[in-house]
């Protein structure tokens, strides 16, 4: 299974397709990302070919937010039912405008979101409080795109 741990490598969530505009993303709709994990085997046809996962991917992430208003996305996500894309940046870089710059690799992900957790906390220092909610989503994967440098990728979809 990949794992993968924010203290390991930086991550980042865009709540849309990355490769529709990647020049116009900016900081502000990023979201970090604590926590991702998922299995997906690929497997080779008798031409020695990969070809897609044939058993379902489950994708779960983490992501800590200060505001009820960012988990509405994927709460309407869930009762609408509907598959959504997700893009996950690894190390990403930002110019002066607050802008991506660069990346090192990334996966846009078509999925289903399955289920969706929310722990609600607060911290008290000295008169002022902060609140945090660390929401936790899950996924079902129909496709995933790897995105490399220099607009290369490869697609995999889940059958």
């Amino acid at each position: 299974m990949n794992k993968l741990y924010s203290n390991e490598l930086k991550a980042v969530l865009i709540l849309d397709n990355f490769q529709d505009a990647p020049e116009s993303v900016l900081r502000e709709n990023c979201i970090m990302v604590s926590h991702l994990d998922y299995h997906c085997e690929y497997r080779r046809n008798d031409s020695n070919s990969v070809y897609g996962a044939v058993d379902p991917v489950i994708l779960n992430f983490s992501i800590r937010i200060g505001s009820v208003k960012k988990a509405t996305p994927f709460y309407r996500h869930l009762v609408e039912n509907g598959h959504y894309v997700y893009t996950f940046l690894y190390n990403t870089t930002y110019d002066q405008s607050d802008r991506i710059a660069t990346y090192e690799d990334g996966m846009v992900v078509d999925a289903f979101v399955v289920k969706v957790e929310q722990e609600y906390t607060t911290q008290r220092t000295g008169h002022d409080s902060d609140e945090q909610i660390m929401l936790h989503v899950k996924l079902l994967v129909r496709s995933i795109t790897y995105l490399g440098t220099d607009k290369n990728f490869t697609s995999t979809f889940i059958k």
